[in-house]
């Protein structure tokens, strides 16, 4: 009853999600409540601490959804091509074996993965591939780009690729091999270090400097002795890529094999990005003119799509 005025300040990790103002009686709710907190009541100038917990009707992370998401992801992007055992997934994903494991139970029983009883080890099911199956069939834009790429390949004869940015890793969407019998090696679903990947850096090319430093704090991942580890210089070909158009990767990612990529843009900024690959003593300067001409053709064409 002492009190004229007080806010109350819902926090989240450190981030205030909730600010009440009381003055006088006027209520005044200025960002909604999402998770549970801990509010802060600041009265007269003193702090007093109180804790609340508060039942949220919100989208909020449900743990055992997510680590089957987290399963699915694991085992469809590595390269082990026998799979995990328990004990390895647990490790990777850092959840205990209990937990993972009548989880991983039922998704082979629903054939969403497979158990090899005798290494122990789990691996992609065929319900997972018939579920994509479905939603490529269905889905007009992957069926019109898959289209596109294919004609980019049929002219000139090398891997064209689609790909997402997650973080700070590029995701392999779509793919047309090269009929040719050395070529690159790569499959949907993979996950590549963007800043080392021509895809990469088209889908990065939007960044600011201060946007790019705060993405890699930790620094540059390095694949290859070609590799830019340098934030300067990997910001200066993302303002050329800005300039052109068109990013480039020379042995960063693979040995003996380099990348021409173009970003597609949706609402102004990267949301995808085609790229065509090829070994390097493929990569004349005339093929290479004539990919920047297909991958000008196949953004344009893919942009009026997406």
């Amino acid at each position: 009853g002492i009190c004229q005025s007080f806010s109350v300040f819902s926090l989240y990790k450190n981030k205030i999600l909730f600010i009440m103002t009381k003055k006088f009686g006027n209520l005044c709710l200025v960002f909604p409540i999402h998770f549970i907190y801990t509010v802060f009541v600041i009265a007269n100038g003193a702090h007093i601490r109180k804790t609340y917990t508060e039942v949220i009707c919100v989208a909020q992370e449900h743990r055992s959804t997510k680590r089957v998401i987290d399963i699915f992801e694991l085992l469809a992007c590595t390269e082990k091509t026998e799979g995990y055992s328990l004990t390895e997934i647990s490790l990777q994903l850092g959840a205990p074996k209990s937990s993972l494991f009548p989880i991983l139970h039922t998704l082979v029983d629903a054939a969403y993965l497979q158990y090899d009883p005798i290494t122990m080890k789990y691996t992609i099911g065929r319900r997972l591939f018939e579920v994509g199956s479905n939603f490529a069939a269905k889905n007009n834009f992957y069926a019109q780009a898959l289209g596109i790429m294919q004609e980019i390949v049929d002219q000139c004869s090398e891997a064209c690729h689609i790909a997402e940015l997650q973080g700070t890793t590029v995701h392999y969407l779509m793919k047309i091999d090269s009929p040719e019998p050395i070529r690159m090696y790569s499959d949907p679903g993979k996950h590549l270090p963007a800043n080392c990947t021509a895809l990469g850096k088209a889908l990065l090319s939007s960044l600011t400097f201060g946007e790019l430093q705060e993405l890699y704090h930790d620094g540059l991942p390095k694949m290859t002795e070609n590799t830019i580890v340098n934030i300067n210089e990997l910001y200066q070909q993302l303002t050329d890529i800005r300039k052109t158009g068109i990013a480039y990767e020379k042995e960063e990612n693979y040995s003996l094999i380099q990348c021409m990529a173009t970003p597609i843009y949706k609402a102004e900024k990267p949301a995808l990005a085609l790229s065509i690959s090829m070994p390097t003593f493929r990569a004349t300067p005339e093929k290479q003119a004539m990919m920047v001409e297909l991958l000008f053709k196949g953004r344009k064409r893919l942009e009026s799509i997406i």
